[in-house]
């Protein structure tokens, strides 16, 4: 969403009786909206997060919510110090009563239900969360969190229902549109794997036969890696690596006939909605020959806490889309809590 349409997002939500007559924001979508951001997948499930990028030691804060009438709620608050105090809400403790849990030395705080709307609300009603560590105060600024649960309610066309996290109404939560079907891919058939001779001639009859696709004149891009997988008994994967930075890499990608690997193609990655303007799969990609599922992930900084991670899998004729999660901020939150954009069965 650009600027002007988030103003003009916000200034249609504020209209009396607009919530009802809005219509639904297109998804997946992924959208900064001042010290937040907000993602939604293809089933509008939502994740805001705190993204406050002016902090020096941020505390983690994460609202999820699925779409539908059943869409369960929670609120997640995370540090990874060791906290010497408790939360704080403009300098004031957080009167509210919440879970506490720690796992791999992080720990969290839960919210869920009502529990997780009493904690919004408060939320909304101040400027910022924190609280002391061995290394000092960890906080977040909570600009932007309204804006974040709108947009929320508004994807899930909750706004002027029951439910809603903001805005409420007295439009009955059974007429909140359902959550769209997740999508089932279909299985993968595991092939024989490919022999060790077969996976090197296959390799190199491909470099050979694509190298003006990759080959830098100006430059020595020889591949540093070459890999050739069986995807079944008549086609094959190879993968080249190489332009290697810090701590991500550029790859090309082909598919060919095991029988006649000259005749190799550029791989075709099928495309998830709007997903043009986050580029394409780079940085560490892998090929699990046992599942059928491609993985790339994109740093955009070494310690790992933005970027872009993705798969597809294979299903017996290209690679499908499969998941999709992503981070633009770089404020301290590690991939699983990023906000995911696409999801699947297995």
């Amino acid at each position: 969403m650009s600027a002007p349409l988030h103003a003009a997002f916000l200034t249609l939500l504020a209209l009396p009786g607009a919530a009802h007559a809005a219509a639904a924001e297109p998804v997946p979508l992924y959208q900064p909206l001042k010290d937040w951001v907000v993602g939604c997948d293809n089933t509008r499930q939502c994740t805001a997060l705190a993204a406050d990028t002016r902090a020096d030691m941020p505390l983690g804060i994460q609202v999820m919510r699925g779409a539908g009438l059943d869409g369960q709620l929670q609120v997640t608050i995370f540090s990874n110090s060791s906290l010497e105090a408790p939360l704080q809400l403009d300098g004031q403790p957080l009167a509210l009563p919440l879970s506490e849990a720690q796992e791999d030395g992080v720990v969290f705080w839960h919210a869920s239900g009502e529990q997780a709307m009493a904690l919004l609300k408060a939320m909304r009603n101040g400027a910022r969360l924190t609280s002391q560590s061995n290394d000092g105060e960890l906080g977040s600024s909570l600009n932007g969190l309204t804006a974040s649960l709108l947009l929320i309610d508004s994807v899930q066309g909750r706004a002027g229902h029951r439910s809603a996290l903001v805005r409420t109404g007295d439009a009955p939560d059974s007429a909140v549109p359902s959550a769209p079907v997740l999508p089932k891919l279909a299985p993968f058939v595991r092939p024989e794997p490919m022999g060790e001779a077969e996976a090197r001639r296959i390799s190199e009859v491909v470099m050979t036969a694509t190298a003006n696709d990759w080959r830098d004149p100006d430059a020595d891009w020889t591949p540093d890696s070459a890999q050739a997988y069986a995807l079944s008994k008549d086609t094959a994967l190879v993968s080249f690596r190489f332009g290697c930075g810090a701590y991500n890499c550029e790859y090309a990608l082909y598919t060919t006939s095991r029988a006649h690997p000259e005749q190799a193609k550029a791989l075709h990655l099928e495309k998830i909605a709007a997903q043009e303007q986050w580029g394409d799969f780079g940085g560490s990609v892998g090929y699990d020959p046992d599942s059928g599922v491609l993985s790339s992930f994109i740093l955009a900084r070494g310690i790992g806490d933005c970027g872009m991670e993705q798969s597809w899998r294979f299903d017996g004729e290209r690679m499908r889309p499969r998941s999709l999660s992503r981070m633009g901020s770089c404020t301290g939150n590690w991939p699983d809590k990023w906000p995911v954009l696409w999801r699947t069965q297995d």
